[in-house]
């Protein structure tokens, strides 16, 4: 019986085919279709900024455009000229402070008062003054400028519309005033006035033109 033929012919017919499909394909694929392009500028710099996990930083350490955070104010000295602070860190928000206080000088014959006081932190001050232990209790509102006589702790005098001193206080802790004199006169007692959880705008003086407390 005859030996069978390999079919040769055959399989190089195949082979010369599949060289002419491959080279084909390779034809229509663009140049450089098969390489990664280098990252953009602006990709690459984030990343490295961020890391490759794409994070961003806290929304805190972000400090905006041009880093313009306030510079804290000088702090005055006891004889520093007036009015040299924008504000304190105790006023950098409006607060009402509440409090009783004697018959000044005391030994004379006159009633005990509720004072309620609001500071706002553009330097003025409005004052509503209750007698107490009265009949016909008295009420009286009175407005003006704070300003800074010294630090450790914090001391303010309150000056009158016509620049009269009528308090000095001291910031024993932010939310706690002493008073140090009520009209030159001084407590023997300490005597204090407390923080309130709200504001009283003192809108009884609303109608009053409001005060330049700064220059």
């Amino acid at each position: 019986m005859p030996a069978l033929k390999k079919p040769t012919f055959r399989f190089g017919l195949l082979a010369v085919i599949s060289a002419f499909a491959l080279a084909g394909c390779a034809k229509q694929q663009s140049p450089g279709y098969y390489e990664t392009g280098p990252e953009s500028t602006l990709s690459d710099a984030r990343s490295q900024a961020q890391g490759r996990n794409g994070k961003r930083a806290p929304s805190q350490l972000q400090l905006g455009f041009g880093d313009t955070a306030e510079k804290p104010a000088t702090e005055p000295t006891e004889n520093a000229p007036r009015a040299t602070v924008a504000t304190i860190r105790p006023l950098l928000e409006a607060k009402t402070f509440l409090g009783t206080t004697p018959c000044l000088p005391e030994g004379q014959d006159c009633p005990a008062t509720r004072i309620t006081l609001t500071m706002a932190p553009d330097g003025e001050w409005r004052a509503r003054t209750v007698q107490l232990g009265t009949s016909n209790p008295v009420t009286t509102f009175e407005q003006g400028c704070w300003v800074v006589v010294g630090t450790n702790p914090w001391r303010v005098v309150l000056e009158t519309d016509t620049k009269a001193t009528k308090e000095r206080l001291t910031f024993q802790t932010d939310n706690i005033l002493r008073i140090d004199a009520i009209n030159d006169n001084r407590p023997t007692l300490d005597y204090h006035l407390t923080r309130q959880a709200e504001v009283d705008g003192i809108t009884e003086m609303n109608a009053r033109p409001k005060l330049n407390c700064r220059p």
